[in-house]
C-alpha cells in the first residue's frame, strides 16, 4: 500500500516545495513509493539516467516504467501512484517542485491554459524534453535556490510559465478547449465575494442551465460544480488560517459555509486536520522555534 503524501504534513504555509532528489540503485536511497492527497509535482531530470515506476492508473493493475534521462520534464499528477528508481551506475538526480494543486488549477485558469485538465486524465504523466542549459533548466535551479531563502508564489508562476510551452509542444496541444464562458465563470469564483454566494453565483457567473453547466464541469474540471465550489472555499479558508488570525468561525463565514462544524468536517477531509490544527502547523512551519508566540500577534 502506497504513502498518501499531503501538502500540509510537509510544506504548510508555504507556495511551494523545492528539493534536489540523488537516486541510486539502492532500495533504501530510493524514494517510497507513493501518491499526492493534493498535489502536483514537476520533476526535471538534471543528471544520469533512471526511471519512474507508475502502478495502477486508468490502463489497469500491474505497473509501467517511464524511462528517465538528464533532460526530462515530467509532470506528476496527485493519483499518480509513483516511485523512482536509477538505471546508470552513477545514479540520477532530479530537481523536484511540489505545488498545491488548487493553486495550479487557478492558475491554469487564470492564463488560459491549453489542455491541462486532460492532463490529469491521460493515462500516464506527461513528459517533455528540454535542454540541460536551456531556460526551463535555468527556472528549475532558481526556483530550487530561492526555496532556500524566501519563496514566493511569483517564483512558481515564473516555473509554470516556462515549462508548460514545453508540456503543451510535447502533447501536441494548441487549443484550450475549455468555453470561454466556463473559464471566466471558474476565474471569478476566486473572489471572496463569490465564494459566499457559492453555487447560485457561479450558476449567475455562467449564465447557463445547471444541467449544462454540470456537464460542462464534469467535461472539462472533472467534477461537479458543488465539488468544485467546495474546494475553492476550502482553499481560501486555508489560505485565511495561514495569514490572519480571524477565527475560524469567522473564517467560514467569509468562505460562505453554513456552520463551523460542517467547515470542520470538509476540512478535516481535505487537509488530514482541523482548521486550529492547520493554523497551528503553518504557523510552525513558517516561523523560527525561537520566536515567541506574542511576537506574531
Amino acid at each position: 500500500m502506497p504513502t498518501v503524501l499531503r501538502w500540509v504534513e510537509f510544506a504548510a504555509g508555504l507556495p511551494y516545495h523545492a528539493a534536489l532528489v540523488p537516486v541510486t540503485g539502492s532500495r533504501r536511497d530510493r524514494p517510497e513509493p507513493h501518491t499526492h492527497a493534493d498535489f502536483h509535482e514537476l520533476v526535471f531530470v538534471t543528471a544520469g539516467e533512471g526511471r519512474q515506476v507508475i502502478r495502477g492508473g486508468a490502463w489497469g493493475a500491474g505497473e509501467i516504467e517511464m524511462p528517465l534521462r538528464a533532460g526530462d520534464v515530467v509532470l506528476v499528477r496527485p493519483h499518480d501512484r509513483h516511485e523512482f528508481a536509477a538505471t546508470a551506475a552513477d545514479g540520477m538526480r532530479f530537481v523536484n517542485i511540489a505545488f498545491p494543486s488548487e493553486r495550479w488549477r487557478a492558475f491554469a485558469d487564470l492564463a488560459g491554459l491549453a489542455g491541462t485538465a486532460d492532463w490529469d486524465r491521460r493515462d500516464l504523466p506527461l513528459t517533455a524534453r528540454a535542454s540541460l542549459d536551456g531556460p526551463v533548466a535555468a527556472e528549475f535551479a532558481r526556483v530550487l535556490g530561492a526555496y532556500s531563502g524566501v519563496p514566493r508564489v511569483l517564483d512558481l508562476v515564473r516555473l509554470w510559465t516556462a515549462v508548460v510551452p514545453t508540456l503543451e509542444r510535447a502533447d501536441g496541444t494548441a487549443v484550450d478547449r475549455r468555453p470561454g464562458w466556463l473559464v471566466a465563470a471558474c476565474v471569478a469564483m476566486n473572489r471572496e465575494e463569490n465564494l459566499r454566494e457559492g453555487l447560485p453565483r457561479l450558476l449567475e457567473l455562467a449564465a447557463v442551465s445547471p444541467g449544462h453547466l454540470a456537464r460542462s464541469m464534469r467535461r472539462h474540471y472533472d467534477c461537479t460544480p458543488v465539488a468544485f465550489v467546495a474546494g475553492r472555499r476550502l482553499e481560501h479558508a486555508a489560505l485565511l488560517l495561514t495569514t490572519t488570525t480571524e477565527g475560524v468561525g469567522g473564517i467560514a463565514q467569509r468562505c460562505g459555509f453554513s456552520g463551523q462544524s460542517y467547515f470542520g468536517r470538509l476540512f478535516q477531509r481535505k487537509y488530514g486536520m482541523a482548521p486550529r490544527d492547520y493554523r497551528e502547523a503553518t504557523r510552525r512551519a513558517v516561523v523560527p522555534a525561537a520566536m515567541d508566540t506574542q511576537d506574531i500577534k
